[in-house]
């Protein structure tokens, strides 16, 4: 009887022993779905830094050419912080993040070389799939300045003009897969 009792403790202090390394999710890496519809591919990688606030890096980066020489090539980082209103990783949330980025796209009958720096805000809401699976939609607009050079067409380079400015645009439109770890 006295064995057994002992045997018990054992097992009770192995158990809580083992659960004491147990922890919410503090890491989360996950992809922009839409983004990957315009071969767009992009990462994020993200950490808490409390139960309300967390750190998050998106990358984005685009190298393909397509048909007619019609390109959306770019190379983008838009690191930020979010506060989450319930905890992190969990419902809503907004955020505030930087811009930047390289890129070489054409539209229409242009073509358009340069780079943006800027910043912007956001909001969004993420959906629990399962323990370690998030569903997240996000929205956002920011503030960048452009420096750019514009072309005639595609292929042939005929230079344009050099121009600069700031534009106001969405920057944070995703709807994205998130593994939580």
């Amino acid at each position: 009887m006295k064995r057994t009792v002992v045997l018990k403790y054992i097992l009770l202090l192995l158990l809580c022993l083992s659960t004491s390394g147990l922890r919410a999710q503090f890491y989360s890496l996950g992809t922009n779905i839409p983004a990957l519809g315009t071969t767009t591919l992009n990462l994020e990688a993200s950490m808490t830094l409390n139960r309300k606030w967390s750190v998050h890096l998106p990358v984005y980066y685009n190298p393909f050419v397509f048909k007619d020489n019609k390109k959306i090539q770019n190379f983008s980082v838009l690191p930020g912080v979010r506060y989450w209103m319930l905890e992190s990783y969990v419902r809503g949330f907004v955020g505030v993040n930087a811009i930047g980025s390289k890129y070489h796209f054409t539209w229409k009958d242009y073509r358009y070389e340069g780079l943006a720096f800027g910043g912007g805000i956001s909001a969004g809401y993420a959906y629990l799939l399962s323990p370690r699976w998030n569903l997240e939609v996000q929205g956002g607009i920011g503030l960048i300045w452009a420096d750019y050079t514009k072309y005639k067409c595609e292929e042939c380079g005929k230079k344009l003009a050099d121009e600069n400015g700031w534009y106001l645009i969405p920057n944070q439109i995703a709807i994205s897969l998130i593994y939580l770890f």
